[in-house]
């Protein structure tokens, strides 16, 4: 007899009945009995996974400059763990069976962030020296889509993924192979880990370009607009491809590469796409981001749609 991995009652399987009926993570509290005595009641409150993740998100700016650290990387940070509190319940909610691996998700998005961010941006510095840079900024959406797919797409996708590529080899060699929607969290954590670097450097790019062009702050709004929204696409690009890796795992020979393939160039056409018609064509990036989601989405509940079948 063991106990339950959410409540801690004793229990002969992972979760007790009634907590395997409530929604896990973040939100959990909002859900459970809570004790009726004032002072219990409270404790529970303030000991909470909702009260702790929206109280240091709260504080986090105020403490970014009572320390006197860098506010423009440690708010691009801020916005990147934003959506890791965004997609952990999410994903925790789908997980059937317990997935300990928190850890593993501070590993990805740290590796990503200063790993695979530096060889994507090696890669990428090659593609502008061998003569990408006047296809990239074609006005023609057909000459500026495969530039991006092939130089930025493949790249960046294949960057967020080398963690992910780590585990699938170390599980492999211990003779086991997790849930693929494991996978697909850490290749999120890994996506916000890239997201987080990478637009360090676009909103240092925009202070930049408002002090020497005297603007009023259109660099600055640019780059923080970007900030905002590129970590939800940046993971839910690298959650696909991990999902895929993921699946192929299960499979072998052929059918296991063409999976790992099709996951792949599915996020580096759609990342491609994205970055190529956002400065003149922002309904072709508006229906690539949709798309982009409901593919996602589509694999994240794939796994209810499996037990129903069952």
């Amino acid at each position: 007899m063991g106990r339950c991995a959410r409540c801690g009652d004793p229990v002969g399987e992972v979760l007790c009945e009634t907590c395997r009926g409530r929604p896990p993570g973040l939100f959990s509290v909002a859900y459970r009995q809570l004790p009726s005595h004032p002072i219990l009641y409270v404790m529970t409150v303030a000991k909470s996974r909702l009260f702790w993740a929206l109280l240091i998100f709260a504080i986090v700016p105020i403490l970014l400059d009572d320390l006197h650290l860098n506010v423009v990387d440690g708010m691009m940070v801020y916005f990147s763990l934003f959506w890791f509190f965004v997609f952990h319940p999410l994903m925790t909610a789908q997980m059937q069976t317990r997935w300990q691996s928190l850890i593993a998700e501070v590993v990805a998005y740290v590796f990503t962030g200063a790993v695979g961010v530096l060889i994507a941006v090696g890669v990428e510095s090659l593609w502008m020296r061998v003569g990408a840079h006047p296809l990239l900024n074609s006005p023609y959406l057909l000459v500026a889509f495969p530039a991006y797919v092939l130089s930025v797409g493949l790249t960046e996708e294949f960057a967020k993924q080398i963690f992910v590529l780590i585990v699938l080899a170390v599980h492999r060699a211990q003779g086991k192979i997790a849930h693929p929607l494991g996978y697909m969290m850490l290749g999120i954590s890994s996506g916000l880990g890239f997201s987080a670097v990478e637009n360090i450097f676009y909103v240092q790019h925009g202070i930049s370009f408002d002090v020497l062009r005297r603007t009023a702050g259109l660099g600055t709004v640019t780059a923080l607009s970007r900030a905002l929204y590129t970590p939800f696409l940046h993971a839910i690009w690298a959650g696909i491809v991990a999902y895929g890796l993921g699946l192929a795992a299960q499979q072998h020979g052929r059918r296991c590469a063409m999976t790992a393939w099709w996951a792949f160039l599915t996020a580096a056409v759609l990342h491609g796409l994205y970055d190529a018609s956002l400065r003149a064509h922002g309904g072709v990036a508006v229906a690539d981001v949709a798309i982009s989601y409901l593919i996602f989405l589509s694999l994240l509940l794939n796994a209810r749609r499996q037990g129903a079948r069952a």
